[in-house]
């Protein structure tokens, strides 16, 4: 037997074994079909296919662009790699690979699909809808699967009504299109239309249990009906196939923080930060499940960390979130900074009540002071500021005014609780003094 058919028989081998999914095998069969005869395209091809069902998409790349290259004209190879390109979120190399394939065939349906995939992931809106828009004129049928990837676009933009009408379109052509019922159920779910969604959900479900992006969605509607522990059932469900699935921990940690079930949110979130450490919320709201079981020491150095990855960028919300928890930790001093920059806007009273409160807890009381006068101006009748004027006064010995800023506060309200704690201890140090002097006078 000649080297050419001994290569020829691997390639059978392989090809068998593919079909029977026995893909570990099938590659070696494929390689040393390679190894013998390294310029049939179509063996390149079949590797890059058998890399592909092993998740190993980088390798199949690889072997794609070779078949590429051997069969310059064959569109299977390139449309492959920008698959794979898609998958390794090699956007702009996909994009190259798929306006190639639309060259040489321009009613290539799953090209121009891929193409909006590509736009939509760069953020390119504008041109996933011109692709839209060319891929109507080049086709001689409106295609499902590229309303489909359309619909992700316009649902990534919250153009709601637009998107349910690609997805609807989409199920028009095609009943069980990849992705049509889980982008139109998104779409309905946003516009309040929880019941069909969850129709749409369980249709999906009983077609395919294990469709992880139902699971989700179907999670997040039973949350908002208070069903929690069904939502839980379904992220169990999730983690069972795929126990390193951020987004079902991330929603396991947010229902555990709601019924303040804080040791699995501790869980939930711990393993969320170690899976993505880059995660925009997984220290923040770690932090906030340690304070609330009390464990100070061990939030201070995680909110600490989350405070060095804030930019300018960050919401004022946020900043506001992070000072409070910084407030509650024990660290005025680090909150100080956040909600002096908030506090420029002089009108927002509660961010000036909170910067007083970090400057008295960090001993600037003379800042503190001039911060609660700024609230008085705006809100005259703010009790909180009036007690720490008051405080302050004491503080410093200067009981006169302490007295004037408790009297003023206690015909606010003279069931205060603080304003009556204060009056009670100036009493006690004026009868202190009065002992004082009067046995300083014998």
């Amino acid at each position: 037997m000649t080297n050419w058919q001994d290569a020829e028989q691997h390639a059978d081998r392989a090809l068998d074994l593919f079909e029977r999914g026995r893909w570990s095998e099938a590659e070696t069969e494929l390689r040393k079909a390679l190894d013998i005869d390294p310029d049939q395209g179509d063996w390149h091809f079949n590797l890059g296919l058998t890399l592909e069902r092993c998740g190993r998409d980088a390798e199949a790349l690889s072997s794609y662009e070779q078949a590429s290259r051997l069969l310059p004209e064959a569109v299977g190879p390139q449309l492959a790699a920008g698959s794979a390109c898609l998958r390794l979120a090699r956007f702009e190399d996909a994009i190259d690979w798929l306006e190639y394939v639309l060259t040489q065939d321009q009613a290539c349906e799953p090209a121009w699909a891929m193409l909006i995939d590509a736009r939509t992931s760069l953020d390119d809106h504008d041109g996933a809808e011109t692709t839209f828009y060319l891929a109507q004129d080049a086709l001689e049928e409106t295609s499902a699967i590229v309303l489909v990837s359309m619909c992700e676009s316009l649902l990534i933009r919250e153009l709601w009504d637009r998107a349910a009408w690609c997805a609807r379109e989409a199920m028009k052509l095609d009943q069980d299109v990849r992705g049509g019922r889980i982008r139109l159920a998104s779409a309905l779910i946003a516009k309040g239309e929880g019941q069909q969604a969850s129709q749409l959900l369980l249709r999906e479900l009983r077609q395919d249990p294990g469709n992880v992006q139902a699971l989700l969605l179907h999670a997040d509607l039973l949350v908002e009906t208070g069903r929690h522990q069904e939502a839980m059932m379904k992220l169990h469900r999730i983690l069972e196939m795929e126990p390193a699935n951020v987004q079902a921990h991330v929603r396991a940690g947010a229902i555990a923080m709601e019924d303040q079930r804080w040791e699995e949110s501790f869980i939930a979130w711990g393993l969320v930060r170690r899976l993505d450490p880059s995660h925009p919320t997984a220290s923040l709201y770690l932090a906030k499940t340690l304070l609330a079981m009390g464990r100070n020491e061990t939030a201070r150095p995680i909110l600490q960390e989350r405070l060095d990855r804030m930019g300018d960028s960050e919401s004022r919300e946020s900043k506001l979130e992070m000072a409070t928890l910084l407030l509650q930790a024990g660290e005025p001093a680090m909150a100080v900074p956040l909600l002096d920059e908030l506090a420029k806007d002089r009108s927002d009273t509660e961010q000036l009540r909170l910067l007083a409160v970090a400057l008295f807890a960090s001993d600037q009381r003379d800042e503190g002071a001039a911060v609660s006068r700024r609230v008085l101006r705006l809100q005259p009748d703010c009790i909180a500021s009036m007690h720490n004027l008051a405080l302050a006064a004491f503080s410093s010995n200067r009981y006169k005014s302490a007295w004037g800023w408790v009297k003023k506060g206690l015909k606010v309200d003279a069931n205060d609780e603080e304003l009556r704690r204060l009056r009670s201890r100036l009493i006690w140090k004026s009868i202190r003094s009065f002992f004082e002097r009067l046995i300083g006078s014998k």
